[in-house]
């Protein structure tokens, strides 16, 4: 990985995503109020850094997540956009 990763933060809204994903940037709409967004393109520039990405967000959502976007809550995992609105 290029950049040093960012872990979840500990209060307000986490959103993990990438360029040109419809369910990121819809998911930075929804969420009015206090979210730090971490464009991950700035990780994930080969196959092995995406892995790299991948084993290093899944210390943090506890499952095998592989989506974008990634949303967590004051550092707990909520899942993607589906998830954030139901």
């Amino acid at each position: 990985m290029s950049k040093r990763f960012i872990p979840p933060y500990k209060k307000g809204y986490t959103i993990y995503s990438i360029s040109n994903c419809k369910y990121c940037k819809l998911s930075c709409n929804e969420i009015k109020t206090d979210k730090k967004i971490i464009n991950c393109d700035d990780y994930i520039l080969s196959l092995r850094d995406r892995d790299a990405f991948y084993k290093k967000i899944q210390k943090h959502t506890k499952i095998n997540y592989i989506h974008f976007p990634m949303i967590f809550k004051d550092a707990k995992f909520v899942g993607g956009y589906k998830e954030l609105i139901s």
